[in-house]
């Protein structure tokens, strides 16, 4: 796996510029006279839209003033399919010594389709780009915070999967000892040794500060300042250096006097003061760049946000800017009030939508206002994000146990941890296990103790995503209706809040997938079905596959399920939003309109141009529309959220 690329990581909260940074610095990198790939990890790619061409998984070349410039938007499933090829006979092979399966089992356990396929793959693929293209550098485009952390720690899962093929190889080495033959490694032993080395290199070179840089995009607002100062925490623990972050789309001064303005880069440098304080560390540069007019796209604009970045002043006392020390008072403009009505059926409601556009924001107001609209109605306002900040929108602490948002009592809310849902479970089914394999041991004279390791590694190598799909198994449980419960404390609608795009359609589309995991398991367990009564383990799959069966129904039902995109009036969000229309118009999950978010009122002259070339893109957008006002600071807490919503109009 030898490669010698230099790897620069743009991450960050969906929304904030990472497409746009990582594009001009790899423009500026090509331009100084490094052969520079950019590639988009992200499932919802909008590299190509930044860089107004089409792109594929192949790389194409990306016309500059002088140097290499490359682009490419990683196809998952490819990748997985390409690493996957030359390696599946030996792969069979393992399984073949490892376990009772039989072909027509290693075939289906080789065939499934894995969720969360371009976190699990990512890594190997960049390494094999850089190979491959001979780059000195590689720009990545990452997805939003919580899976580009699930992306970097792509070598501990190779690890684990070297660990579990090493035990079913185990079983082979032991048989042939056994029965006098000398150890011999085959393919299988340096398959096994090809996955612990690449583990440790890929792992290396993460922790090198010479061959990885990692770049950190934020906006200057409160919400992106806390959630930063949690992810590079979660880096410095994984021995993952950060150094840079930049401010993205600082307010620049008006030339007139302007309430919006003037109130946002008030809220800006009251937020920038806080990411000086709490982000700066030694070693780490602080930078910004200022808001730009029009949307940066192509090659030329791009090359111009590379000239705009610029330090962060900083004094002993506080972050200087090019603003004023005072601001405008902060007011909002009235708009005719939109109560966004559903109909009393729908019992799952998703608001999702490209990172950034204010899907968390929106998704509290809505909850807030459906509970107060419908006392009768027990709501749980749920989060999905592995980067939660629907605490911070609500103003409450919040974690993964439901909890009354206070002054409303039909309304519940929660940060959904996926992680900890997945645990319970999975102990659970390594209990099941432990008792099945126990007393098969005591009754049989059947050795089964590498079939034990086995099925319980199948479930920890569960694919990154199955996680956040057995958790929304255990809050729709909740909805009566849905699965027929009835005890106390059901709810009668559950409103989520979803990851960005291309996690949140993963997420809708993992029933299928899960459930072909969870039969899978059922049927290798079936092998035993003569030595044993199958007991608790069987009824703990036989549970979770009829969860599965159920939640997929609950999606496709469309007088149960809706989903209602949130996005904002900028390119980029708009051809995304789009997307995303047609990807649930497949999964024939319904939209009954679409929130656009942060339109700019009336206000200076600057405001003014924004707010036409807002309404231009929104001309025939192809769905009816809910316009929300933007205001500064950003809405949190009850009363500003409540007073926001009412502020809404339709089309």
């Amino acid at each position: 796996m030898v490669v010698n690329s230099l790897f620069h990581f743009f991450g960050g909260k969906g929304g904030v510029g990472k497409t746009t940074c990582a594009a001009a610095a790899a423009i500026a990198s090509a331009e100084a006279g490094s052969r520079t790939l950019i590639v988009s990890t992200d499932p919802a790619h909008s590299l190509g839209d930044a860089l107004t061409k089409k792109l594929s998984a192949k790389p194409q070349r990306i016309t500059v003033h002088r140097g290499e410039l490359f682009a490419t938007e990683l196809d998952a499933t490819s990748a997985l399919k390409r690493w996957l090829t030359p390696r599946r006979k030996t792969l069979r092979t393992i399984a073949e010594r490892g376990t009772v399966l039989d072909d027509e089992d290693i075939d289906r356990l080789l065939q499934l389709s894995l969720p969360g396929v371009d976190e699990l793959i990512g890594l190997l693929e960049l390494v094999r780009l850089a190979r491959a293209g001979d780059y000195e550098t590689i720009v990545v485009d990452t997805a939003p915070t919580g899976h580009t952390l699930r992306f970097l720690e792509m070598p501990e899962t190779l690890h684990r999967i070297a660990v579990v093929l090493d035990e079913m190889q185990e079983r082979h080495r032991f048989v042939r000892e056994s029965l006098g033959g000398a150890p011999r490694a085959d393919a299988a032993d340096a398959l096994i040794d090809e996955l612990e080395s690449d583990a440790q290199e890929l792992a290396a070179i993460l922790r090198n500060r010479t061959r990885t840089t990692v770049t950190w995009v934020l906006l200057p607002e409160a919400l992106a300042v806390a959630e930063s100062q949690d992810a590079l925490a979660a880096l410095q623990r994984d021995s993952i250096a950060v150094n840079e972050v930049i401010v993205n789309r600082v307010t620049a001064r008006p030339r007139t006097p302007c309430a919006l303005c003037d109130g946002r880069r008030s809220a800006e440098r009251v937020a920038i003061g806080d990411a000086v304080k709490t982000l700066t560390v030694a070693q780490r540069a602080l930078r910004q760049i200022e808001s730009m007019e029009a949307e940066p796209r192509g090659v030329a604009a791009l090359r111009r946000v590379a000239t705009k970045i610029r330090d962060v002043e900083v004094t002993a006392s506080r972050t200087k800017t090019n603003g004023r020390t005072k601001a405008a008072r902060t007011k909002t403009i009235p708009l005719l009030g939109a109560g966004l009505e559903i109909p009393s059926s729908v019992q799952l409601l998703f608001l999702g939508g490209k990172g950034g556009v204010g899907k968390t924001t929106c998704a509290a107001a809505t909850a807030l206002a459906q509970a107060e609209h419908d006392p009768q109605r027990k709501i749980l306002l749920l989060s999905t994000d592995p980067a939660h900040s629907l605490g911070d929108a609500l103003g409450i602490p919040l974690g993964d146990d439901e909890r009354n948002v206070p002054g409303v009592a039909n309304l519940f809310a929660r940060e959904l941890d996926a992680a900890r849902a997945f645990d319970a479970r999975r102990e659970r089914y390594r209990d099941a296990i432990d008792g099945f394999f126990d007393r098969l041991r005591g009754e049989s004279r059947f050795d089964a103790s590498h079939d034990r390791n086995v099925m319980q590694d199948l479930f920890d190598l569960a694919p990154p995503g199955l996680d956040e799909l057995f958790a929304v198994v255990s809050v729709c449980d909740a909805l009566v209706p849905a699965v027929g419960k009835t005890a106390p404390g059901a709810f009668d609608r559950v409103i989520i809040d979803t990851a960005p795009t291309g996690h949140a359609l993963r997420l809708l589309e993992m029933p299928e997938l899960a459930l072909t995991w969870s039969r899978t398991l059922l049927s290798l367990l079936l092998k035993y079905r003569g030595a044993m009564p199958l007991g608790d383990l069987a009824r703990e799959l036989t549970d979770l596959t009829r969860g599965l069966r159920e939640v997929g129904v609950l999606l496709r039902d469309s007088a149960r399920t809706q989903f209602v995109p949130v996005m904002r009036a900028a390119e980029l969000p708009r051809v995304e939003t789009e997307r995303l229309l047609r990807a649930l118009k497949k999964l024939h999950i319904p939209v009954p309109l679409v929130i656009v978010n942060a339109l700019t009122p009336p206000g200076c002259a600057r405001c003014d141009r924004l707010a036409v070339l807002e309404e231009k893109l929104l001309t025939r957008f192809p769905a009816t529309l809910i316009r929300a006002p933007a205001i500064v600071p950003p809405p949190i807490g009850l009363a500003v959220l409540r007073n926001w919503e009412m502020t809404w109009k339709t089309d």
